[in-house]
């Protein structure tokens, strides 16, 4: 009798042992199968080549599409732009797994000692509006100092500033090709009182702070909707005007925040345009934005 009953036990046991077994089985053939793929670098030049792989489990079958109508069929290799811009990049794993990425390809950088550096800058702008400094010529290091301060105000070759004082200001711009200061004058008048209750401005606060706060690393769905929603009319490849000299449409620029500037860059102001026969919708808006001092 008792041989019967550690059999019975024996018995139970296993069947627990199996199903505990087929649990995790089941558990793990339901997991969501994601994409092992890398691409290196984010940003590149203008015919460098970037490097792209994959390394999902079992895969067999792969698509690269770059973001410009070419595509690859290869598991791993290299691609090279011919033009400057934002790519998507998009690998699809066994015609059901995804994985996106975003690269930043941008123009050669030509150094020429006999080019002459200069500055091109409005003369005159109003007390805290952002004006736009613009080093022309061929050099690795620009530094400005925009004359309200005794520091270097900006590292880059287009730097972004808003006066705090009305005044008249010296700016001076530096390279390590230039003997001296290359120097540009500019006057900065008093502001005129801007009306806190304008539609239009309210509405530039609120993009510019969800832009920052996609910048920030914060959650990245809910900034980009509200923007899209509220503003834009559910269209994502409305156009931005970044710095007054590049473009991008709404979805790109984003993701260009998120992936690349991601906590190294302010958005300092969002300028709003809507369509005349609906305000509450935009046909297009403008950022200024400074990239941050590391």
């Amino acid at each position: 009798m008792k041989k019967i009953s550690n059999t019975k036990i024996y018995i139970i046991a296993l069947m627990i042992a199996l199903c505990i077994t087929a649990a995790l089985i089941i558990r793990f053939l339901s997991q969501k199968r994601e994409a092992e793929a890398l691409v290196s670098p984010l940003e590149v030049y203008v015919n460098e080549a970037i490097h792209y792989s994959d390394s999902t489990y079992r895969a067999s079958n792969w698509l690269w599409e770059f973001g410009n109508g070419e595509v690859s069929g290869k598991k791993y290799g290299k691609y090279t732009y011919t033009e400057a811009g934002f790519y998507r990049i998009r690998l699809t794993v066994d015609n059901s797994i995804q994985k996106n990425f975003m690269v930043n390809v941008r123009n050669p950088v030509r150094f020429d000692s006999d080019s002459l550096i200069r500055i091109v800058a409005p003369r005159t702008a109003m007390q805290g509006e952002y004006v736009v400094f613009r080093g022309i010529g061929y050099a690795r290091e620009w530094r400005w100092a925009f004359g309200e301060t005794r520091l270097t105000d900006s590292r880059e070759q287009v730097a972004i500033y808003a006066y705090g004082r009305p005044g008249v200001y010296e700016v001076e711009l530096m390279t390590e090709d230039t003997k001296y200061p290359v120097r540009h004058s500019i006057s900065v008048y008093p502001k005129y009182q801007e009306d806190e209750s304008d539609e239009r401005t309210r509405m530039g606060n609120d993009i510019r702070e969800k832009l920052q706060a996609i910048v920030d690393g914060k959650p990245f769905g809910p900034n980009y909707n509200h923007i899209l929603s509220n503003y834009l009319c559910h269209n994502p490849n409305v156009m931005i005007t970044v710095n007054e000299s590049k473009n991008n449409d709404f979805y790109s620029y984003c993701q260009g925040l998120r992936l690349i500037d991601r906590k190294n860059t302010t958005i300092i102001e969002v300028m709003v345009f809507p369509y005349e026969n609906n305000p509450n919708c935009l046909k297009t808006f403008k950022v200024m934005q400074q990239k941050n001092e590391r």
